[in-house]
């Protein structure tokens, strides 16, 4: 079984076992994640951070397409956080991305200690299922590491959160994917 298969059978337990968790039951897609990974410069050569990493196929496409950047990237579920350091180690990227088997909110208030701010955090999390003082929570902690200008990047099935985000951030757009399945959004949300 190759990588990418092993990955999504996990995926697709994770998401029957923990759907509140997860949030879906088919990782991402090639449509939803290339909108997602667009703003981000293929020569970046700062740190991505990346929140709900699930086996980890957005975190490989970045790392392939951003040569030179660095990617910090967690995931809750431990099995799910294993395949995605797996799956980066087979692809030879474990250098360069590191998955941190945590919640999102706890790795956000890790890092000001760690480094400078990054331009860019990528999110999978399922905002819908998290009710709505976690939700502005964990939008605050996203905001508050983020550089000056820096872009959050989020995706949703529905536009449920729209206005909590367009609340913490500068200015926002939403871009519908239709071909990702189920169809989704993506919020580029501007600090």
């Amino acid at each position: 079984m190759n990588g990418s298969s092993y990955g999504w059978w996990h995926f697709l337990w994770a998401g029957l076992a923990r759907s509140m968790q997860t949030g879906a039951v088919v990782p991402s897609q090639r449509f939803l994640i290339e909108k997602m990974i667009a703003p981000v410069p293929k020569n970046y050569t700062g740190r991505v951070i990346e929140l709900g990493a699930g086996p980890g196929n957005l975190t490989l496409r970045l790392a392939h397409r951003c040569p030179a950047a660095r990617i910090l990237t967690c995931e809750i579920n431990p099995t799910l956080a294993e395949v995605c350091r797996r799956n980066l180690k087979t692809a030879g990227l474990s250098d360069r991305a590191v998955v941190v088997p945590e919640a999102a909110e706890r790795m956000l208030a890790d890092l000001p200690r760690s480094g400078a701010a990054p331009d860019f955090v990528i999110s999978g999390i399922p905002l819908a299922t998290l009710e709505r003082p976690r939700t502005l929570a964990l939008l605050a902690a996203v905001r508050n590491v983020l550089a000056n200008g820096g872009l959050y990047i989020q995706f949703q099935y529905s536009l449920v959160d729209r206005e909590n985000i367009r609340g913490c951030f500068s200015s926002l757009r939403t871009i519908p994917v239709w071909l990702n399945f189920p169809p989704a959004v993506v919020y580029y949300a501007r600090r």
